[in-house]
């Protein structure tokens, strides 16, 4: 979780940063579309998020070369966010299914220990449970 917490302070800073630096850049030329930082902010949110409406778009070079370093970053954010997410939801089911197993083997453990007191429909559970346990440590 902290990670996409992470990701979130660094794509708001580089959006932060660039909208800023285009604006530095853009503004004082006379032909720009970005003359006020509102408008850089919303080039360069549209830009990172890979939507590029073009309803304001640089007209320097130096704001171009910004724009295509801006959309590759947008892209890895994207890529880094959507492993991150996975790798978060994967990681929580196998935790769900090692807290199933590690209960499983705590009861039979207990169940082991006080075999003798054990009745028979007690036993025969318990040897199924072993055999489910093992037969799933095979499939693994």
């Amino acid at each position: 979780m902290k990670i996409l917490v992470y990701l979130f302070v660094i794509s708001s800073a580089i959006v932060g940063t660039s909208g800023i630096g285009i604006y530095l850049i853009e503004s004082p030329h006379e032909d720009a579309q970005i003359t006020n930082l509102i408008d850089a902010f919303w080039w360069a949110s549209a830009t990172v998020t890979t939507v590029g409406y073009g309803d304001v778009v640089p007209v320097t070079e130096v704001g171009r070369v910004i724009g295509i370093a801006l959309m590759f970053v947008g892209i890895s954010i994207i890529g880094v966010f959507i492993s991150a997410l996975g790798a978060l939801l994967i990681g929580s089911r196998l935790k769900k299914h090692e807290t199933l197993e590690r209960s499983a083997k705590s009861l039979i453990i207990k169940k082991i220990n006080n075999i003798e007191k054990l009745e028979k429909h007690e036993v025969e559970l318990l040897v199924s449970m072993v055999k489910d346990l093992h037969s799933e440590l095979k499939q693994n």
